[in-house]
């Protein structure tokens, strides 16, 4: 199979996406999981597990993608069905050579892809997944065998043992007929909660699937919260790697306020600990993690950057404001267990937290200043200019506020008297991903004219009427 039937534009910086059957089909899905395979075996693997998600493509691709691994002969533990956390949890707790997952997460439904993780279920970079896709395919003398594998009912017992507290805390969730219908429902029983639970199912996606950073997804549980008087709502993605969360009245909470509170507990054993966020996360939420004796470390945009950086500097606890929440081995006292990145074991640890303060989510987010801030704007920008015009726009800015402090690992987070800015070339679309903060409404409008300023003189960048969007501060009212 040649190298041309993986289309270049769905590599991307943390998978490999597209649309089916165009781009992405049973030959594309053989062809990544012979590669992939090839791959950790080049690296010392022996066996790899594979899973997917509930999209109508996922059962087709991933028994292909299992083809073309064993073909390339390793030996491969077929999971099946499974959010993404737990074939990562099964990578390092079986001490396999890696997984893939077929699924696009939160994309709409004609899209899918696969995620590849590496040894101790470690994201590959993206010039790691470049490489992947270049393989030949390859057909061993020797094919690999295949095993049934659940991975599941392991995952479940680990958090079952971990949060068996009963909490009595009246929740209600949103699986969004993904995959964390098989691990959601019955953690959260085990832990005590008392469910009131919709899209429960596991079934294909209908319509769009449930995304956390898009408040339009968040809107029913929000009504459903709200209207059953329960104490919150939790929703995650389409495989189950990120949360989010509304509280009693139904108002929406962006990921980085939810790391701030769940950095509470170990900030509370640990004064000093470090806790590692992304480069757009709010002042609101950094200065509360500051004000309770935290250290926040910044990591650049990505979550196979992020995990990468929290294993090497083992800094116990980090979130992202995509709602990647991630939980080291010493975030809870006396354990060593792997390293997880989980939307599912994010809702089991808040609920622990809110059942041991007595607090409602709403009281723990009331705690947290909030200052006007802007959704992370997506400015149609093409590939070859993105990243260029956002090293320009620090230089603006640092040429017109002397005073400005300018972080350029990740394009340009500038820092000025009375708010920041970060702009970078976005990972996964041709766009300018742009977010900004300020510390009232009035300096929010003055960085959003100086932001139509610079960007006028850019015109290969379009969507800037977003600058014109009122701020957020604070929850979001959803009903």
């Amino acid at each position: 199979m040649p190298a041309s039937e993986v289309p270049d534009e769905i590599i991307r910086a943390y998978d490999i996406r597209g649309t089916t059957p165009d781009q992405v089909d049973a030959n594309v899905a053989e062809r990544v999981g012979n590669a992939f395979a090839q791959w950790l075996l080049d690296r010392g693997a022996s066996s790899m597990v594979i899973g997917h998600d509930t999209r109508a493509t996922s059962p087709e691709l991933y028994e292909a993608a299992v083809g073309g691994a064993l073909d390339a002969g390793i030996d491969v533990q077929a999971a099946g069905l499974a959010p993404t956390p737990v074939i990562g949890w099964s990578v390092e707790r079986d001490g396999l050579g890696g997984g893939l997952i077929v699924t696009a997460s939160h994309n709409p439904p004609e899209y899918n892809g696969f995620k590849l993780l590496g040894e101790e279920a470690t994201p590959l970079l993206p010039e790691e997944i470049r490489h992947v896709a270049g393989h030949d395919s390859r057909t061993s003398a020797s094919r690999g065998s295949r095993h049934s594998f659940d991975a599941n009912g392991p995952y479940l017992e680990l958090l079952n043992e971990r949060f068996r507290d009963d909490t009595g805390i009246r929740v209600a969730i949103d699986c969004g007929n993904g995959a964390t219908t098989l691990t959601a429902p019955p953690a959260l029983i085990a832990s005590g909660a008392q469910l009131h639970a919709i899209r429960t199912t596991a079934r294909p996606l209908q319509s769009d699937a449930a995304d956390p950073q898009n408040p339009e997804t968040m809107r029913e549980l929000a009504r459903v919260t709200r209207t059953l008087d329960a104490g919150l709502g939790i929703s995650w993605d389409g495989d189950g790697d990120r949360i989010g969360v509304v509280d009693h009245l139904g108002r929406r909470y962006e990921a980085d306020w939810l790391t701030a509170v769940l950095a509470r507990p170990l900030l509370e054993r640990h004064p000093g600990a470090e806790v590692l966020v992304d480069l757009k996360t709010s002042s609101s939420a950094i200065n509360d993690i500051e004000r309770r004796g935290g250290q926040p470390v910044s990591a650049r945009t990505g979550y196979s950057f992020f995990r990468r950086l929290m294993r090497e500097q083992q800094i116990a606890f980090g979130g992202e404001t995509s709602g990647h929440i991630m939980f080291g081995p010493e975030y809870r006292p006396g354990e060593h267990a792997p390293w997880i990145d989980d939307g599912v074991y994010a809702a089991c640890a808040l609920l622990e937290y809110l059942s041991e303060t007595g607090s409602t989510l709403a009281d723990e987010m009331s705690e947290i200043d909030a200052r006007p801030i802007s959704p992370e704007l997506r400015l149609p920008c093409p590939d070859g200019q993105k990243a260029s015009i956002a090293a320009q726009i620090g230089d603006w800015f640092s040429d017109r506020h002397g005073d400005s402090q300018v972080d350029r690992s990740d394009g340009a987070r500038v820092t000025i008297a009375d708010g920041w800015l970060h702009a970078r070339a976005s990972n996964t679309a041709p766009a300018l991903s742009l977010r900004f903060e300020a510390v009232d409404e009035s300096a929010y409008r003055r960085l959003a004219e100086q932001l139509h300023t610079v960007l006028a003189r850019h015109p290969a960048v379009a969507g800037t009427d977003q600058l014109n969007e009122p701020p957020t501060i604070g929850p979001q009212p959803l009903i």
